[in-house]
């Protein structure tokens, strides 16, 4: 009986580390050859459309949905011209100052064009509003160049190269596996161009893994895909 015992154990023992052995084995084939990350998710060439000049927003014709060629006109703003303009010279008399003040504008028109070939995702025009440069009245994005970015540890990008096959899963499309390539690895970091970059005061750091940029084109972009959608990548790396 103690014999059946012992030999149960060391069964039992030697199962735990073949076991341990298998999966040890598994871990390092895949640190040898894939490079995984969930850091990932769907991007596309994307621009902001926005006013020249300050206005009112007269006409605006974009919607969500819209395809869009770049140069597209798809709003108009009023621009008040100036006053000086229409200022009369002093050797003008009085009939022909009057009939110069009536006859120029008070206003102009200005269009507001689409930044690039695209299809309108966002729209927050409102006619008759008071617009201004660099406040964006919508984002125009080229969903049929859509890729995705993937944020790979500082660790392990010396493992990644242009050209690499790539099998992404997209969370938003359960058990579809698209294909892809490393297009582009990015030359800074993630946290590079942070708002509030991480710095060492008082003589106190905490060293914190850097995350690099990998652009990845793919084979074949479904019509559900979306930019901003979350994604698993699996680079080959060998």
């Amino acid at each position: 009986m103690a014999r059946s015992r012992s030999i149960l154990i060391q069964a039992v023992v030697l199962l735990v580390v073949l076991g341990a052995a298998a999966l040890g084995a598994y871990y390092w084939y895949q640190a040898q050859n894939y490079v995984t990350t969930s850091d990932a998710q769907v991007s596309a060439p994307m621009a902001a459309v926005g006013a020249p000049t300050a206005g009112i927003l007269v006409a605006w014709t974009a919607h969500v949905g819209q395809s869009v060629k770049a140069g597209q006109v798809l709003g108009r703003i009023r621009v008040a011209l100036a006053a000086a303009a229409a200022a009369p010279s002093p050797s003008s008399n009085t009939s022909n100052t009057s009939k110069t003040a009536a006859a120029a504008p008070a206003a102009t028109t200005v269009p507001i064009r689409a930044p690039l070939a695209g299809v309108v995702v966002n729209d927050t025009a409102v006619p008759g509003g008071v617009v201004a440069p660099g406040v964006p009245l919508g984002y125009v994005a080229a969903l049929k160049r859509m890729g995705v970015t993937a944020y790979v540890k500082e660790t392990a990008i010396r493992h990644v190269a242009n050209g690499q096959t790539v099998r992404v899963h997209i969370d938003a499309l359960p058990g579809t596996t698209l294909r892809g390539r490393v297009r582009r690895l990015g030359l800074a970091t993630a946290g590079t161009f942070s708002l509030l970059p991480t710095t060492s005061q008082g003589g106190t750091f905490t060293p914190v893994t850097q995350r690099i940029p990998v652009h990845i084109t793919l084979q074949g972009v479904p019509a559900a895909l979306v930019p901003g959608e979350s994604a698993t990548v699996r680079i080959h790396t060998r």
